[in-house]
């Protein structure tokens, strides 16, 4: 391993990471509803650019994949930031592929690193939270599994249109983290979260009556989570 490899080592910042996505939820004014344009909100957050994989083969003469990805890749040029997006590929894909592009900018990551780097698997670790945090808020899958949802893939991919391997992977975090151990900085946003976003609570998991706390309830719950851990070896 070069010394450069070996200064990069560090693990995951995924308080970091939460945070970043929380704030945009937040602050957006774009995010309205889910799914949402994902060009819109990166054209609201930053001046960076959009281009297809076609348009960069016919026009500059360019195979991006090159560059290491056969779905998007942020790159700088001349000081001015772009993303190219494989525009054959399905939308739900070419959403999550823009969104995790954006987390690498919105996250200061080094680009065009070496795919044996540590710091590679770092941030492509790091840029899948953030855009399934952006795109699938763990705080309203949380509430909708109080309110009685089942938080299948299945759930997941018709409330905020992604793949499946995308709402597998989705599922497979909320099973592995406990709500109750976040820090205080990591729950800071949870209520304004689901203020602002009551109404998609609403149409994906309508409260239709108000019950007491049974531990029955509670039961019910951790027996779903405890389903989740059971497959978490899928979502690696």
């Amino acid at each position: 391993m070069t010394i450069s490899k070996i200064n990069n080592f560090r693990n995951p910042n995924f308080k970091r990471t939460y945070r970043y996505a929380n704030e945009i939820l937040v602050l957006s004014s774009v995010i309205e509803d889910f799914p949402f344009k994902v060009k819109r909100l990166v054209n609201e957050q930053a001046d960076i650019a959009f281009c297809t994989f076609e348009k960069a083969r016919n026009k500059y003469h360019q195979d991006i994949r090159q560059f290491g990805s056969d779905s998007a890749v942020l790159t700088e040029m001349q000081g001015a930031y772009i993303i190219f997006y494989n525009q054959s590929e399905a939308p739900y894909r070419v959403r999550f592929s823009i969104m995790h592009e954006f987390g690498h900018y919105i996250l200061g990551h080094k680009l065009n690193l070496d795919r044996e780097d540590n710091l590679y698997g770092v941030q492509e670790i790091e840029a899948n939270c953030f855009a399934a945090q952006v795109l699938m808020p763990e705080q309203l899958l949380r509430i909708c599994s109080k309110r009685g949802k089942t938080i299948s893939e299945d759930f997941i991919m018709q409330s905020f249109e992604v793949s499946r391997d995308a709402a597998q992977k989705r599922r497979g975090t909320l099973a592995s983290t406990i709500y109750e151990w976040h820090s205080r900085e990591e729950t800071r946003y949870d209520d304004i979260i689901l203020e602002k976003y009551s109404n998609v609570l609403n149409r994906i998991a309508p409260l239709t009556y108000q019950y007491p706390y049974t531990f029955e309830d509670d039961y019910a719950r951790e027996q779903e989570r405890g389903s989740w851990l059971d497959t978490r070896s899928r979502w690696n």
